[in-house]
């Protein structure tokens, strides 16, 4: 079980790697924008964001899901590779088809009808289709559990959209158009050099009836996801609606600031664990394997969700350029937490049911909760605002993990450490509420008081047995191996003192 943990962690850093270098290229390529491109083009990029991610989630009609299933139950290695070849050609066909249905679509879309769309949207359809025809290998790799290599490739292609990005601004001077100029560069050279990868992969044999079957079980994914984010999206308006833009931009700060939690820890781990749950599909007596993991999930979600809660002022300070009136948006951030660690539980209760097949039933949970969300959200947001808009997603997360876990037990009836669970979300809960209640004196108190309440929850885990004696052993142990090289530099110094 160890030699699997150790396998996880790795893979789940190198996908960190991967998440951190996505997420700060927005940041590297942001002073751009904001230099050569107005308010409005910026508003336009998020359209065009908005468009691409519809085509991503329908285009392939699911079969992206179910090459992930499918791949590790193929009996040989050219099996795997006629899966490889049956999705990649399916999703060039239906991904090609979708391209061009949203360049009809974005030409006739008044709301795109802006000076120089006729040359933009075919820069950014063809950029989407060469990000699309890059995904599947992306995937495979991931099906692969090998991680490096993912994102290695994924690297250069933030690499590529950074440089060809700059070019276009700052050298060839094509504004708003430079933009999709520099993704179609970036990508189309992305997808050239995972071309060998693609023929590499393929064994030329279409698997008909095995796609039919892929689609019938991705299918209801990708329809329940978009119409997931739809809804999700629905506490902005309805917020704006009874209160104000203010309110939204600092709900959506809030929202920002607690995403960090899904970049740092959910993200990184559920790619990873997810793909080496597939692998395991076939392996027998597994179940203390995952059931340690869940808890190590849990307790890392916590304490990352409790330290980005207690740092959050200075981190709304950082992203924000120091403007303070963003900071009525700390009250609103451990709600949003707790909303975000109930869907972390609920994409591992989520894994028995895709391994069962059943994701027509997961569509129905997650579209419920969509709309249990938005009837909440109409009833809380007129007489709490924003902090109302917060607990209605955390009610609405709970309650899709807790239907997850009713169906998910009914196949595996996996039982989890929940003495363990309920002791880190009570401690969780009581260490937010009581650092709230904290006076604030100045920044460098506040820190130490920070870290002190930090190292107390951990400390608090042993008091209460979180940790069994084995890996209260094992922490030990490495506690001592990281402190040995220091003990090696102080001898040193110490003999050469003498």
């Amino acid at each position: 079980m160890l030699g699997k943990l150790r396998e996880l962690f790795k893979e789940s850093f190198f996908y960190g790697i991967g998440n951190f270098l996505t997420k700060a290229s927005g940041l590297y390529l942001l002073p751009l924008y904001s230099t050569y491109l107005t308010k409005e083009e910026i508003g336009l990029m998020g359209l065009y964001e908005t468009a691409f991610f519809f085509l991503m989630a329908i285009a392939a009609w699911g079969t992206k899901s179910g090459f992930t299933r499918w791949y590790n139950d193929m009996p040989t290695q050219n099996d795997r590779k006629s899966l490889f070849f049956t999705t990649y050609a399916f999703n060039v066909i239906s991904n090609t088809i979708g391209v061009v249905l949203t360049a009809i679509i974005l030409f006739n879309l008044n709301v795109f009808d802006t000076e120089g769309s006729e040359r933009i949207i075919p820069y950014f359809c063809l950029s989407g289709l060469f990000r699309l025809l890059y995904d599947v290998p992306f995937i495979m790799l991931r099906v692969q559990q090998k991680a490096f290599k993912q994102t290695t490739y994924q690297t250069l292609n933030i690499g590529f959209t950074i440089l060809f990005t700059f070019y276009q601004l700052e050298i060839k001077n094509n504004g708003f158009e430079g933009i999709y100029i520099g993704q179609l560069m970036a990508n189309g050279l992305t997808f050239l050099i995972t071309t060998p990868l693609i023929i590499k992969s393929c064994h030329f044999r279409f698997k008909g009836t095995l796609l039919k079957e892929m689609i019938r079980y991705g299918y209801p994914l990708a329809v329940s996801n978009v119409l997931l984010h739809v809804l999700a999206i629905s506490d902005r308006y309805i917020l704006e609606a009874y209160y104000s833009l203010a309110d939204v931009g600092s709900y959506s700060v809030a929202t920002k600031v607690t995403n960090l939690l899904q970049f740092l820890v959910m993200g990184t781990f559920i790619t990873s664990y997810t793909f080496q749950y597939y692998k395991s599909l076939n392996e027998e007596d597994n179940s203390r394997y995952h059931i340690k993991i869940f808890s190590y999930f849990m307790l890392f979600m916590v304490l990352t969700g409790i330290a980005i809660t207690y740092f959050s002022k200075e981190i709304i300070f950082i992203i924000m350029a120091g403007k303070v009136e963003y900071f009525d948006a700390v009250p609103v951030i451990p709600f949003l937490m707790t909303g975000l660690i109930f869907s972390g539980m609920q994409q591992v209760f989520k894994l028995p049911l895709t391994k069962a097949k059943l994701t027509r039933l997961i569509s129905i949970v997650t579209i419920g909760a969509g709309t249990l969300n938005v009837g909440l959200n109409f009833l809380v947001i007129p007489q709490f605002g924003k902090e109302g808009a917060a607990v209605t997603t955390a009610v609405t997360q709970l309650t899709a993990a807790l239907c997850f876990l009713y169906q998910s037990r009914k196949i595996e009836g996996t039982q989890y450490e929940w003495r363990k669970i309920a002791l880190l979300l009570i401690l969780g809960i009581v260490f937010c509420g009581g650092f709230f209640l904290i006076p604030s004196i100045n920044i460098v108190l506040d820190i130490v008081v920070k870290l002190c309440l930090l190292t107390l929850f951990i400390l608090c885990l042993f008091i209460f047995n979180f940790f069994e004696p084995i890996e209260k052993q094992r922490i030990t142990e490495a506690w001592t191996k990281w402190n040995k090289p220091r003990d090696i530099i102080d001898n040193i110094k110490s003999l050469n003192k003498k």
